[in-house]
């Protein structure tokens, strides 16, 4: 039995730690104990706002979500009323619809003969056959080409251009003022210095009328041609159905040229002929070429 015997020490004498150190041995190396250096930071501050931060972050984040969940669905739907709202407005208006009708370009046709070529009127601007209204104007005689355009809100605008005048053709005691394609344009004035055509036919002529265009066409040519590949000029030319062409130079020969084929080589031939005539003194007045590489002379 062991017992243990507390000896209380004497009150008002204070309690005394006593440390005993052990002996270093000999040869141990000798440790300094170091303590740990504690760095204390006041971490409440910036943990507050990182978690007010964080707060604020994720209540805009459910707000944003909210707002697509909820409102985009009923913002698209109604930009979609109000885009479907507006295209049948714009389809009913009659604010779209053709309400005047401008023409631009017409001189010597009149304006009211194209507005009655057109059938547009009152139909919506957007479904209105401007095609089918052009091609109604295109076949009056003096129009060579037109074009319509939608001018907004609802006008159309009607832009002609009318065939030019290019020489005269004297038929049955008239002279027609003609284009370059042969149509008649009627008896205005041509350009000063302009070719004329004598037709032999017997019957008169009204403008919008097409008088032969390969005679045209043949007239032109050599008109073009015929000073520089013979040195003269065309003083007269005459057409008849049966010879075609016909010419008369300043230096009172003539030829038959027939057709528009083949001018400029008609032509060639009529200068090669006339170089041989005048080297072997033969004369002629008349030179028919109808034939191409087969001229005939008397």
């Amino acid at each position: 039995m062991i017992r243990r015997h507390d000896q209380s020490q004497p009150k008002g004498q204070p309690k005394r730690v006593v440390r005993r150190n052990r002996p270093v041995e000999q040869g141990a190396p000798t440790r300094a104990a170091e303590r740990p250096r504690v760095v204390r930071r006041d971490r409440r501050v910036g943990e507050r706002k990182l978690r007010l931060g964080a707060r604020t972050s994720a209540i805009g984040h459910r707000g944003r979500s909210w707002l697509r969940a909820r409102w985009l669905p009923i913002a698209a739907a109604a930009l979609l009323l109000v885009v479907v709202g507006g295209a049948v407005w714009a389809w009913e208006s009659p604010l779209l619809r053709v309400g005047e009708v401008e023409v631009v370009g017409a001189v010597s046709t009149r304006e009211s003969d194209i507005i009655e070529r057109v059938d547009f009127w009152g139909e919506r601007m957007l479904t209105a056959d401007l095609g089918s209204a052009a091609d109604a104007i295109a076949e009056l005689p003096l129009v060579a080409s037109v074009e319509i355009e939608r001018e907004w809100p609802d006008t159309v605008r009607i832009v002609v251009r009318e065939r030019e005048p290019w020489g005269s053709w004297e038929q049955a005691g008239q002279r027609y003022t003609i284009d370059r394609e042969g149509y008649v344009l009627g008896f205005g004035a041509p350009p000063a210095g302009s070719t004329t055509i004598v037709s032999n036919e017997s019957y008169s002529l009204r403008a919008g009328d097409r008088v032969d265009h390969h005679a045209v066409e043949a007239a032109a040519e050599i008109t073009r041609q015929i000073e520089q590949v013979l040195g003269t000029r065309a003083v007269e030319l005459t057409y008849s159905p049966d010879e075609g062409i016909r010419v008369r130079t300043a230096d009172g020969q003539t030829a038959l040229l027939g057709d528009s084929s083949g001018i400029a080589y008609k032509l060639a031939v009529w200068a090669r002929v006339a170089e041989e005539a005048t080297a072997q003194n033969i004369t002629y007045s008349t030179i028919d070429l109808r034939f191409g590489d087969r001229p005939v002379l008397r």
